[in-house]
């Protein structure tokens, strides 16, 4: 029940995430089209300020006689953009082109605003004689017609559009969204307004879109990408408690395996290409759980040194195969690979541990050989001394997995070694032409060292008979002759006829 809770906390709190980036998502692609009937408006909003600048400064004619009225008249009729065209005197309206001489002049709203070029701005609300607005230049006065931005009427259904003085303070043109405004909040989350200026006029233009975002959606559309989303999200949280769950579990189970010592281990022939006989074998660990099945030791190993038990575990590995393999081994002369990786040659202890076991299960140290990985490399001083103290007991040393990591022929002249492993990459390349030519140079210079080779990972007659022919003094691994086997199956190998 709490993993379903848990599940559903986290996987609305994604859905809500998730509605977040797709609603950027589309208000990045909506304002894009903001952006352009901003910069429309803004253009026509200049184009129509300079238009009335001009007509203004261009009329000379002063007064309200004949030939006055008739110049007003007729730069009304040349622009779409004036309603009217008048004279001012003492503060009054004292005739326009549209209404003559009038018998009652009309005075001028109490605030004006003048721009920086010199202009005055008026806005009139008197039905009888103007609505809307004004400029004036010296005595003369231009309205602004009523149907001037009527043009952006039609992209108004979910935009609001206002052209002003930059200070906000005069509204020229301003047109609502065609629906009914929704509650602050929801205008607020999903109303994106933008905002431009006019470099050369004291004008600026306010472009809102309404319901943008998510909001422009169908709720028919909105409810389906809901339910996509948290099906979606569901699905990935339960799959990734479930990768927790398993791994928490494999821990678990994993640190009662190294602390029971019930991690087995099994034992992969090394065979003489001589006379395809076993004269040695490698100690690999296994585990299988009951619930998990069997678990790869590239897995469970870094598991083991993540979660602190490693030296338990190998000082179990020695003692285990050492108890099983003793007889065994001593009988039939079988050189014993232990794997060791940088924890043990960095572990003071680790030599003595193993001199230990030998002495307790009565296996010469003649027939242990440790098997250095470079996949875990120690610093050169430490790997040398680790490697000395190996020979003067007896033990053997062989450098595992040549040919990947940090392969060095260089280095290997540092160290004290009898033997070097050719990892089973290089010998996979024996199949592919250009490969096994990279094969036999790499090969042919590491038998130069006078050093036991062994090939690992030989599993087809191809790869042992290239091998065989050319290096016959080597020895080899593999699936070929043999997988890893239990101490009973190598038993009854080794009394049987070799391959």
């Amino acid at each position: 029940m709490k993993k379903i809770i848990a599940v559903a906390i986290i996987s609305t709190l994604l859905v809500v995430l998730s509605l977040y980036a797709v609603n950027a998502v589309i208000v990045s692609q909506q304002k894009s089209k903001q952006l352009e009937i901003s910069h429309t408006l803004l253009q026509y909003s200049e184009d129509l300020s300079q238009n009335v600048a001009l007509a203004l400064k261009s009329i000379t004619t002063q007064g309200c006689d004949k030939t006055s009225l008739d110049s007003y008249r007729q730069i009304k009729l040349d622009s779409l953009y004036f309603g009217d065209v008048g004279f001012i005197e003492k503060g009054k309206i004292v005739c326009t082109a549209f209404w003559g001489k009038l018998a009652t002049p009309v005075a001028l709203p109490a605030e004006l605003h003048k721009t920086p070029r010199g202009f005055l701005l008026a806005q009139f609300d008197k039905k009888e004689f103007f609505t809307g607005n004004a400029a004036i230049y010296h005595n003369i006065i231009i309205f602004t017609s009523r149907y001037a931005y009527d043009k952006f009427s039609p992209v108004t259904a979910s935009y609001s559009l206002s052209a002003t003085t930059k200070d906000f303070g005069r509204t020229f043109f301003s047109t609502p969204p065609a629906f009914k405004q929704q509650d602050l909040l929801h205008s607020t989350l999903f109303t994106i307004t933008l905002t431009q200026c006019s470099a050369f006029w004291d004008l600026c233009v306010i472009v809102k879109h309404h319901n943008a975002g998510l909001a422009s959606l169908s709720p028919v559309v909105f409810t389906f990408l809901v339910v996509i989303l948290y099906f979606i999200w569901v699905a990935i949280t339960f799959f990734f408690f479930r990768i927790y769950e398993d791994r928490f579990s494999l821990e678990r189970t994993l640190v009662k395996a190294v602390i029971t010592n019930t991690i087995s281990v099994k034992y992969q022939p090394i065979i003489r290409i001589q006379d395809k006989k076993i004269v040695g074998i490698e100690v690999l660990s296994r585990w299988h759980d009951q619930k998990h099945g069997d678990v790869s030791p590239e897995l469970f190993i870094p598991l083991i040194k993540k979660i602190g038990l490693y030296r338990k575990y190998y000082i179990n590995i020695i003692e285990k195969s050492l108890l099983e393999i003793a007889p065994l081994a001593t009988k039939h002369q079988l050189v014993v690979s232990l794997n060791v990786g940088r924890t043990e040659i960095e572990d003071g202890q680790f030599i003595a541990i193993l001199r230990r076991a030998c002495l307790i299960h009565r296996i010469p140290l003649s027939l242990i050989k440790i098997e250095l990985s470079e996949k875990a490399v120690s610093t050169v001083d430490i790997l040398e001394e680790f490697c000395r103290e190996l020979k003067s007991l007896g033990i053997k040393v062989s450098i595992d997995d040549f040919g990947v990591q940090n392969s060095n022929l260089a280095r290997l002249s540092l160290l004290e070694y009898d033997e070097i492993k050719i990892d089973k990459s290089l010998v996979d390349g024996i199949s592919e032409h250009y490969k096994q030519n990279i094969f036999v140079i790499f090969s042919d210079a590491l038998a130069r060292l006078n050093k036991s080779l062994v090939f690992e990972g030989v599993e087809n007659e191809i790869q042992y008979r290239f091998i065989a022919d050319r290096y016959p003094d080597a020895l080899v691994q593999g699936w070929y002759f043999s997988k890893s086997l239990t101490r009973s199956e190598l038993a009854q190998k080794l009394v049987g006829v070799a391959r």
